[in-house]
């Protein structure tokens, strides 16, 4: 039960700052003193992702004792800020009473995602102590596509039929809205539950109550079917500027919706995913992952580099006589392949990027591909001159100032055409091309970058002496 408190709820600091730090230690010793009264009213006033951000800096017995100081009601609106693992914990120490009670408070798209983050059997004894209907719905949102429009979804909205008066609408909306948060739109539906429309809460309350919704009404809705892929849902609210989109079935019948504040949560979460991938990692590691986890989820990236980079050491080893010879070439060689490597990442960013927000599609891979392949030609010919100019100042080689420029263009230039195409081709392959992209970009401009920069100072080798 909440503790009761005469006392004025004080406010959570915010947590990068010094004011924060004082805060929470002082925090933690009331966590460890069992002072719970004071411990409510620590978090009373605060905002819930601020009361979030507090349990995820406790360890998960404290974090645990600390939510359980506090009703139903706070502890569902803490519960959907928190991350997987902390909701994993929780769900499996809450009482089965306990979680009934938070999630009868919860909507059907924040329910799924609490029980993906636990395991099957504990999901199917949550299931069995819902309400049988809410866990019938729960079960169907449960079998969508993981990542799909059906599986964010709430399946609670706000809808009313075309033939509806707009007082019978209004008499609807206000029985549904204690059920329902956060209604931005208002759907129109017909008998079979086919949508039809949809209309703002403002011109229900300025429109006369005798008239028909059908008549006021704003036709041909956006909506998206339940396999549409979380991306290109976020996608469209950015282009159309929504707050809200319907989510329909086979046959247009439209079974839930998708809010904005569920769109920010997936725009976060794929920029993640992307930014782990681009780096060999799996998108669900944390900085509490376990060691042994982690290697195992990171090893087999690490297994392919090796294998591209034995792969580039082959072909400096074609030169090693070349290289014997003309020893600065050993100190020149990582500036070319490294100047390439940069280059083509650079590349790999731009089209990865572009790919995962729609602006760039197969149907227009030649503009991203041109692109690319003019700045790789133009940085070869600013960098390739730069460089070659600096050799030429510190070694006062002509030959091999032209030996390393020449090298320079064509790796740059190499660079911007593979960064470009890589990307697409993994595409058109159905491979995400975050994950593989900057290993096989990498090892095209570093075996290149080997073989052109030795292989020409091989061919002017009696210069270079």
């Amino acid at each position: 039960m909440e503790a009761n408190t005469s006392q004025e709820p004080s406010k959570v600091p915010e947590i990068e700052t010094d004011e924060f730090e004082d805060w929470f230690e002082e925090f933690t010793h009331l966590v460890r003193s069992g002072r719970d009264e004071e411990i409510v009213q620590q978090l009373s006033g605060s905002h819930y992702a601020d009361f979030a951000e507090v349990l995820h800096e406790l360890e998960y017995d404290e974090a645990f004792y600390v939510f359980r100081l506090f009703q139903a009601e706070r502890q569902s609106e803490v519960l959907v800020e928190l991350d997987e693992d902390y909701q994993s914990e929780f769900m499996e120490r809450l009482q089965p009473k306990e979680i009934s009670a938070i999630f009868e408070l919860l909507e059907s798209d924040d329910i799924t995602f609490i029980l993906a983050s636990v395991s099957p059997s504990k999901a199917e004894e949550i299931l069995k102590i819902l309400d049988r209907e809410d866990s019938q719905q729960i079960r169907v949102q449960m079998e969508f596509i993981e990542n799909s429009a059906g599986r964010i979804m709430s399946s609670d909205f706000a809808a009313v039929y075309g033939t509806d008066t707009i007082r019978k609408a209004v008499s609807k909306i206000r029985k549904i809205a204690k059920v329902v948060d956060d209604i931005y739109t208002v759907y129109v539906i017909d008998q079979d539950g086919r949508l039809m429309g949809y209309l703002r809460l403002k011109e229900l309350l300025l429109t006369n109550p005798s008239n028909k919704i059908n008549k006021i009404m704003i036709g041909s809705p956006l909506s998206v079917h339940f396999n549409t892929d979380q991306e290109e849902v976020a996608r469209m609210f950015r282009k159309y500027d929504l707050v809200s989109i319907a989510v329909v079935d086979d046959k247009d019948v439209m079974i839930g919706r998708i809010t904005v504040d569920d769109v920010l949560d997936i725009v976060q979460e794929e920029a993640s995913e992307d930014i782990y991938r681009m780096g060999g990692l799996s998108e669900d590691e944390k900085l509490n992952t376990p060691v042994f986890e982690s290697l195992r989820k990171r090893i087999l990236w690490l297994v392919v580099n090796l294998a591209t980079a034995v792969l580039a050491a082959s072909v400096v080893s074609l030169f090693e006589e070349t290289i014997q010879k003309v020893v600065v070439l050993a100190t020149l060689m990582p500036i070319v392949a490294g100047m390439g490597g940069n280059a083509g990442t650079q590349s790999i960013t731009v089209v990865v990027r572009n790919l995962a927000t729609g602006e760039l599609t197969l149907n227009t891979w030649w503009e991203a591909v041109r692109k690319e392949i003019s700045i790789g030609i133009l940085n070869g010919l600013f960098l390739g001159i730069l460089t070659s100019t600096m050799v030429y100042i510190f070694k006062g080689n002509l030959v091999l100032s032209f030996v390393i420029g020449s090298a320079m263009f064509v790796n740059l230039f190499i660079a911007g055409t593979i960064g470009s195409c890589i990307p697409l081709l993994l595409k058109i392959l159905r491979i995400d091309p975050a994950i593989a992209s900057s290993i096989f970009v990498t090892t095209f401009t570093d075996i290149c970058g080997f073989f052109f920069f030795l292989g020409l100072a091989q061919y002017f080798l009696s210069y270079l002496n």
